[in-house]
Parts: C-alpha cells; sequence; structure tokens
C-alpha cells in the first residue's frame, strides 16, 4: 500500500521551501523586493520563510526569523495577534472568513514606534499553512491622528460658539447643528439631525436664502451677510436672529451650504428698555413740571373752594330743608366737594405732602388693598386670584401710599372689565432677588396702542366726563417714582392689561433675620 505524498511546497522543511523557491525565481525576486512583509507559516506555527521587509519590520536579521516560532518572532507587544491567530485554527467553526486583520506595534528606535497592518490569509487549497503580511501604516495613522486631532479641534471650536452654526448639504439635510443651534431652537441630539433645513424657517424663506447666496448682490456669489430672519423654534416660536451664511464649493460644484446665526432676543429686549427708559425720564420731567404747577394751581383753588363750602352751608343752615333753594344749595356744596378731592389729588401729584417711611411687606399692601375693595358692588362678579411670593423680600416705602396705587390699578381694571372678569395679582422676586415685583392682569378690552403712552399723563382719561379725573395713574406714577420704582403698563387690544410695579427690596433686612435665627 502506497502512503498518499503530499507534494505542496510549504509542507517541507525550511531548506526544500527555500529551494523551491528559489527555482522560481520570479516569484522570490517579487517577495524579496517588496516592500510589505510577507511570511509563510505552518500550522505549527514555525516561520517556514520571511521576506527582508519582514525582518526589517520584525527587527531581525533576514534568515534569522526563518524556523523560528511565529510568537517569538513578533515579541512580546503583540501577543493579541498571537492569540487571535491560535484562536483562528483551534475553532474553525467560528470563522467568518479566511482571513483576520490586526494592528500591532514594534519599536523602531528609542521612543519610536512602527505600526504595521497584520493581515493573516489561510489558502484553502493549501490547508497546511497560511500567509501573514505585514503592512507598514505607520505613516497613515500619524495622518488620521492628525486629521482626527484637526476635526476635534474645529469640532470644538463650532459647538464652542455662542452663535448657532448650521451647515446642510445641497438637498437640504443637515451636517452640522452646533450646541448653540440646541438651545436656541430646542432641538437636542436625537433630533437635530432628522430636521430638514427648509423646517427652520416659515414656507419659502429657505428657497429666498439659497437665491441671495447666489446673488451678487448681498456681499459676492456664494455669501449673505447680515440678515435679519425669523427662525422657527421646535415650540413654534418666532424668533429674531442676525444670520450670516454662504455656499461651500469643490471645484466650482456646490456642495453645502451653512448658516451662522446670532439671537437677538437680549439686544430687541435691551433696545426696548432703552427706549422705556428714555420714555420714563422723558415722562418724568413732563411731570415735574406739570406738579410744580399743579401745586401752585391747587393752592390758587383749595382757599376759594373752602369759601364757597363754608357759606353755602351757612345759607343752606339760614333757609332750612324746606326752602326751595336748599336742594340747589346741595347741588353747590358737592360739586364744591368734588372739587376739594381734585385738588388733592393734585397735591399728592405735586408731592405737596409728606408720610413717614419704613420696612414694609407688598404681599401685605396688596392684601389690605382686596379687604377695601371685596365688599364694593364694582367687584362682585370678578374672579381674583392671587400668587403672592412668600419669602417676598421687604420694601422701604408707605403701605398707605401704596395701597393707593394698588387701589387705582385694580379699580381701573374693574371698571374697564365693566364688573365681570378675571383679575391676578402675583408677587415675585427678580434680578437675583435685589427687586420685588408686582404684576397685575385683567382680561377686559386693552389699552389700544397708541392711549399705552399717555396713560400716566395728568388728566388723560379714557371714560366719559364725570366718572373719571384722569390723575388716578399720574398719582399712582408719582408714588412709585417717590418709592424708587417703576410702573409698565402692557396690553393687547381685546385680551387684557398688564401692570408690572417694581420695588428696589431690601436684602439686608433678611440676612439679619437669618442669622439671628
Amino acid at each position: 500500500m502506497n502512503e498518499s505524498v503530499n507534494t505542496s511546497p510549504f509542507n517541507k522543511n525550511l531548506a526544500t521551501v527555500t529551494e523551491e523557491l528559489g527555482s522560481n525565481l520570479y516569484l522570490y525576486q517579487i517577495l524579496e523586493e517588496t516592500p510589505n512583509g510577507v511570511m509563510v507559516v505552518n500550522l505549527e506555527h514555525q516561520v517556514l520563510y520571511a521576506n527582508p521587509a519582514a525582518a526589517r519590520f520584525l527587527g531581525a536579521f533576514h534568515r534569522k526569523l526563518e524556523d523560528s516560532d511565529l510568537e517569538k518572532a513578533l515579541g512580546n507587544h503583540n501577543k493579541e495577534l498571537y492569540r487571535l491567530i491560535e484562536a483562528f485554527f483551534a475553532y474553525p467553526e467560528n470563522r467568518d472568513e479566511l482571513r483576520i486583520r490586526h494592528e500591532i506595534q514594534v519599536e523602531i528606535g528609542e521612543n519610536e514606534t512602527q505600526i504595521l497592518d497584520a493581515v493573516l490569509v489561510y489558502p484553502p487549497s493549501s490547508p497546511t499553512y497560511y500567509l501573514l503580511y505585514l503592512i507598514d501604516i505607520t505613516t497613515r495613522k500619524k495622518l488620521e491622528a492628525k486629521l482626527r486631532r484637526r476635526n476635534t479641534f474645529f469640532h470644538n471650536l463650532i459647538d464652542s460658539s455662542v452663535d448657532g452654526i448650521i451647515a446642510s448639504d445641497m438637498s437640504g439635510n443637515l451636517i452640522i447643528f452646533n450646541q448653540s443651534a440646541q438651545a436656541l431652537l430646542g432641538y437636542d441630539d436625537e433630533e437635530k439631525f432628522k430636521l430638514h433645513v427648509t423646517g427652520l424657517y416659515h414656507k419659502g424663506m429657505a428657497k429666498t436664502i439659497l437665491r441671495r447666496m447666489r446673488s451678487e448682490d448681498y456681499g459676492g456669489v456664494g455669501k449673505l451677510r447680515h440678515q435679519e430672519l425669523i427662525v422657527k423654534h421646535k415650540h413654534g416660536l418666532d424668533i429674531p436672529v442676525n444670520f450670516s451664511g454662504g455656499i461651500i464649493y469643490d471645484n466650482d460644484q456646490e456642495i453645502a451650504t451653512f448658516g451662522i446665526f446670532t439671537d437677538l432676543r437680549a439686544m430687541l429686549q435691551i433696545e426696548e428698555d432703552l427706549e422705556q427708559t428714555h420714555n420714563m425720564l422723558m415722562q418724568s420731567e413732563k411731570m415735574a413740571g406739570l406738579g410744580r404747577l399743579a401745586a401752585g394751581v391747587a393752592h390758587e383753588i383749595n382757599n376759594p373752594m373752602s369759601g364757597i363750602m363754608l357759606y353755602s352751608n351757612l345759607i343752606k343752615e339760614d333757609l332750612g330743608d324746606d326752602h326751595p333753594a336748599t336742594e340747589d344749595l346741595q347741588t353747590i356744596i358737592t360739586e364744591a366737594e368734588r372739587c376739594k378731592v381734585i385738588v388733592a389729588d393734585l397735591l399728592e401729584f405735586s408731592h405737596q405732602t409728606s408720610y413717614e417711611m419704613s420696612l414694609i411687606d407688598l404681599n401685605e399692601v396688596v392684601r389690605k388693598t382686596l379687604t377695601v375693595v371685596q365688599n364694593q358692588p364694582l367687584f362682585q362678579n370678578v374672579e381674583i386670584t392671587l400668587h403672592l411670593e412668600d419669602a417676598l423680600a421687604p420694601t422701604y416705602g408707605n403701605s398707605i401710599r401704596l395701597n393707593q396705587v394698588v387701589l387705582n390699578i385694580i379699580v381701573n381694571a374693574a371698571q374697564a372689565m365693566e364688573g365681570r372678569g378675571k383679575l391676578s395679582i402675583t408677587s415675585r422676586m427678580r434680578a437675583n432677588h435685589d427687586i420685588n415685583e408686582i404684576i397685575i392682569n385683567d382680561n377686559g378690552p386693552g389699552i389700544i396702542e397708541e392711549h399705552l403712552d399717555q396713560i400716566f399723563e395728568p388728566f388723560f382719561t379714557t371714560k366719559i366726563t364725570g366718572e373719571g379725573t384722569g390723575l388716578g395713574l399720574s398719582v399712582s406714577y408719582a408714588i412709585i417714582k417717590e418709592h424708587k420704582g417703576s410702573i409698565r403698563a402692557s396690553s393687547t387690544e381685546g385680551e387684557g392689561t398688564t401692570f408690572t410695579l417694581r420695588f428696589p427690596a431690601v436684602l439686608e433686612n433678611l440676612i439679619g433675620e437669618s442669622h439671628e435665627h
């Protein structure tokens, strides 16, 4: 019986393999000259052949690798590759394919490392050996690391921007959506790349922006600078932004667009506050002049009115209740008393009274004022809701004067609602607890826009003759200014009016109390 003989050259010993390689000069020449390492290893993991490149990569002499153990040849730093190779042959049922790939490192000098891509190929036609290719990828890995660092730097730079930065491909799919853009528009990491660029704007605006980018009229072709636009928040809110952006090209081919979005809400709020402050200063100057005038008029009117009331009462007493002129005299007395009330308001408006100031609780001011009006017929069908902050800091002021302010505003609200509606009063602390704020809101017909700038002017009123003097809010304005506070009205016609009162909080008192406790 003749034994079968495997004539594969790599099933033989090292000398035979070398001899047979040498007989194929063209193959031997290729293996010897290739820049990639090539090793032929039998299934006992003994190196049968290694070309010069493999020896150079592994730091060994060319012929020294041959007939050596692969584990030893790879060195202590590459044990993982050797274990992968052992497992590859020990558990053939787990193979997904006839090769494995793994990166290894070899030291080629002091503080210098070479990175190799080791690829094992198991030829199914010759199952008695396998090939191990070693490919130098050091330069590629360094370039990849450099590119990674650069990408990380630019990613961090984009994400650190205080402005929203968004980029999309020419189909409108988003490819950059930085953290400021997320905060501006309300989207999270999972949602942002599901959004199409057209979802950022109102209908048709995305196309308008692209058309402007392609035009020469907005900073040059491919650029669009300093456009005030409206973008849409996730929940549908309109957000005003300053937009600058452009088109990204690759060899004159449009490949993407980008935009930088600066939130204008804070800036617009500052502008509004500045305008409000300017108006308040103008109002204060006007009020000061009118106050001096009112004081003089009040004194001039007060003395004659006192005389009219005195002599009218005397004549009425002399004539008796049954005299025909008694009713007319009573009318004179009533109207004179009404004039006295107007004069008193003028004196209040002109600061011609004195009163004591102390630490007061604004919540208590609100409650006492409501106690006064709650049983009045005007308020019987008015639903009043209180939202008072328990920890409200005290304010330095006069509670009686501030009662008058709150009373004026809520009576005006009840009259505007014609005795039917909802009135809410809120107190809270703002500006890091430095400001106490009272907000009085009604759901009445509101104040038309052209009247909002006039409501604090003396004698301005929208009520019919005989129902008001037009001094209530003027006096309230003056009282609040004396308390170093501010008052602001906002209204939407048909939806109601809101008055916001702000006063300095006295925090030192709270600090003292906390130390005592």
